[in-house]
């Protein structure tokens, strides 16, 4: 009962670390290479909450080992958002970032409870 406990408390903990963290970790490294942010159109913060779906959906399909509809939310979402140079490289830094942190989340917690 410990047992199984602790792995849902682990779950959790790296979901959360996952979809928050990745935001932060985003920011940064956009930051590091001065990528100027997008101008304040349409929904205020919606790129954030899109970013917190995006990670949440990627460390799950990755935990069912599903990562052709990981391939497929990267696809969908760069054809919805190709616009123009500029905005297409913040775009692929940013999701490249985000989908690489979420995946390593999702790998942590693979190797993590096959020790459990």
């Amino acid at each position: 009962m410990v047992d199984k406990m602790a792995k849902y408390i682990l779950f959790i903990f790296v979901y959360a670390i996952g979809i928050a963290g990745g935001d932060f970790l985003v920011r940064k490294i956009c930051k590091y290479l001065e990528i100027p942010g997008k101008e304040k159109k349409g929904l205020l913060k919606a790129g954030k909450f899109i970013g917190y779906f995006e990670r949440f959906l990627v460390i799950t399909f990755f935990l069912l080992n599903s990562y052709e509809i990981i391939g497929f939310l990267f696809a969908g979402k760069s054809i919805i958002r190709l616009t123009n140079k500029e905005e297409s490289e913040y775009f692929l830094v940013g999701t490249m970032a985000s989908f690489t942190f979420a995946i390593m989340c999702a790998l942590f917690l693979k190797f993590v409870s096959l020790k459990l």
